[in-house]
């Protein structure tokens, strides 16, 4: 098991509040925490490589720190176990001297904990876990991509706009609506002749082009919405090539790689990725903004086979997405 956390410490937090009311085996904290068996075993990883969790097999005991951290409200066992940690003593000295970015964090993490990573999206995951914890444990700040001893002032992560010039920067509707319109646009020779035939509202008709265009399976002419060469590729293909396509038009939008570039390891929670990039990237979303964009983006992600659904709410990468250019080796 590598000592590398996986998780933000509302992860831990939420393991040992139920493990502590009574749960001793993976399938009890399971039942409790409502999560599948195999998610439940993933979360209890970093409060066992804490010392505050001892486990074997599928049994499961907490620590007298355990209880403290829950029933006192004393965070002490977590600092002290976190400053313990592979590369955590090192992140520290460094940000003593001056903020540090969570893509350097990530690397400094990596090479201590022995991990194989290479990609440049992973370092900056394991930095933004270890930069919440240090914030949590008050041993420092975390704001815009950044890590420091003190104070951060509000100046963004250096990462690329969000904007898509082709259209929108993540799908309005969901892929049902985009496969039926399809034909249609094939065929019309006026936006007009498309709404009539759609039967749908000029917003929502607005809200599915938008998606096309963004995904580069249409384009806006001087008189009507026309087909791309993809376009006409996709009404053609199979199931399974329709897929295929969507999943690499899907991968090309600044929005999904942004949260794409984001996924943590093992199962994760939808929505807590899609406010990880709102904060990454200074957007002030409202928690309504969060769902919604998260929630558009949730469907098209099961559909083109990029993630699993194994819980309502949380997705887990699948072998489509490992084989991703975004993804983390």
């Amino acid at each position: 098991m590598t000592d590398r956390l996986y998780y933000p410490p509302d992860h831990t937090d939420e393991v040992l509040r139920k493990a502590t009311s009574g749960a001793s085996t993976i399938e009890d904290l399971a039942d409790l925490l409502g999560y599948t068996p195999k998610t439940t075993s993933n979360k209890v990883h970093d409060p066992v490589v804490l010392g505050l969790i001892e486990r074997d097999d599928y049994q499961l005991s907490v620590s007298e720190d355990a209880r403290r951290v829950v029933q006192l409200d004393d965070t002490t066992p977590l600092e002290d176990a976190f400053t313990e940690l592979p590369g955590v003593q090192e992140v520290l000295d460094r940000i003593e001297e001056e903020p540090v970015d969570v893509e350097e964090i990530g690397r400094l993490i990596s090479f201590n904990t022995g991990s194989n990573a290479a990609a440049e999206s992973t370092f900056k995951n394991y930095g933004r876990v270890y930069g919440q914890w240090i914030d949590y444990l008050g041993l420092g700040s975390y704001s815009n991509g950044l890590v420091a001893a003190g104070s951060i002032e509000n100046t963004a992560e250096k990462e690329g706009p969000l904007d898509n010039p082709r259209g929108a920067n993540s799908p309005d509707v969901r892929p049902e609506k985009v496969f039926e319109i399809l034909p249609q646009l094939a065929q019309v020779e006026s936006r007009e002749e498309l709404q009539e035939r759609a039967e749908y509202s000029d917003r929502e008709v607005s809200k599915i082009l938008s998606t096309c265009y963004g995904l580069g399976i249409a384009e806006s002419t001087r008189n009507e919405p026309e087909l791309t060469n993809r376009g006409k590729e996709l009404q053609q293909a199979s199931v399974g090539n329709r897929k295929r396509i969507l999943r690499e038009a899907l991968l090309e939008l600044p929005l999904v790689q942004a949260y794409c570039e984001r996924v943590p390891e093992g199962e994760f929670k939808n929505q807590e990725v899609m406010e990880q990039v709102s904060e990454d990237y200074l957007k002030g979303w409202s928690e309504v903004t969060v769902q919604t964009r998260a929630k558009r983006v949730y469907s098209w992600l099961l559909f083109t086979g990029l993630f699993e659904e194994r819980t309502p709410g949380y997705l887990e990468p699948t072998e489509n997405f490992e084989a991703s250019e975004l993804a983390a080796p």
